[in-house]
């Protein structure tokens, strides 16, 4: 079980009922630094945990699923607070943005960690160009920064975002190639991610019994992850490197598969 000593860090997991709230619940179990302090879920407040992720019953044996306004009380008693988001995009800027303005009236510290697309680019413009809707806190932005904790010695904003699945797996072996010189900054990616990338409510094309069998591709070359990765490689290294991304749908439940490709950089004789 999480640290409950007095240098433990109160952990609060907001949009907790999907599969990303069930990986955030499993690694903060590890963590030294980390105690759980509730799981926001307005739908299913008040029941256990494990029934939404029997995998975690023996973790968390007495945690129930939390509503916004326990939430609240939590950010505002603890002197110190991580909040994970793993709400769905559209909706976390704002439940964000109303959580942290609680936290400094009172003059709290809290630190929040997006795992949603609304706080990866850097100007309310970017995100629309992409998302085609207006950002829910445009003003918030700038107190984040999107990266791969591998790509940071420190966090250059009080909060951080988490790039995209695809994103993550492509920029964890582009970021070192490009960072190095090694190649020319075109790079060709092929991805194909499994059925839970696509969330619990299962849909006619994601579902996974409608896909256990089949492997096709979409969005190519016009996927939302593709400027991600190109504003995070360029965050990371310095280099303004174009990405033509083709991803997946697999046969699969777990994982994602990325095969890059790009053209060796020609380097100069040192002699």
């Amino acid at each position: 079980m999480p640290s409950t000593d007095r240098d433990s860090i109160a952990a609060v997991v907001l949009g907790g009922s999907g599969y990303v709230a069930g990986e955030l619940l499993r690694l903060l179990a590890a963590h030294p630094r980390f105690r759980l302090a509730a799981v926001l879920s307005d739908s299913r407040a008040g029941e256990p945990l494990s029934q939404a992720f029997a995998h975690l019953a023996a973790t968390y044996p007495e945690e129930r699923f939390s509503a916004a306004e326990d939430i609240e009380r939590i950010v505002l008693r603890e002197p110190r607070v991580a909040v994970f988001c793993a709400a769905p995009h559209g909706a976390a800027a704002q439940l964000i943005d109303g959580l942290l303005m609680k936290s400094e009236a009172a003059a709290g510290i809290a630190h929040v960690v997006d795992i949603s697309a609304d706080y990866r680019y850097r100007s309310a413009a970017a995100y629309e160009a992409v998302y085609r809707r207006p950002h829910g806190a445009p003003a918030r932005i700038a107190s984040f920064s999107c990266a791969l904790p591998e790509h940071l010695c420190a966090a250059p904003t009080p909060h951080m975002a988490h790039p995209g699945c695809f994103a993550t797996a492509t920029l964890l072996a582009a970021v070192p190639l490009l960072a190095l010189g090694f190649i020319e900054p075109e790079l060709f990616v092929a991805a194909v991610t499994g059925s839970s990338g696509s969330g619990r409510q299962p849909l006619e094309a994601t579902h996974h019994p409608s896909r256990h069998s089949d492997l096709y591709s979409y969005g190519a070359l016009a996927h939302r992850h593709a400027p991600e990765m190109s504003a995070c490689a360029l965050a990371a290294t310095g280099v303004e490197a174009r990405f033509a991304f083709v991803p997946h749908s697999g046969p699969f439940v777990r994982g994602i598969h990325v095969t890059l490709q790009a053209r060796l950089r020609q380097r100069r004789d040192s002699g």
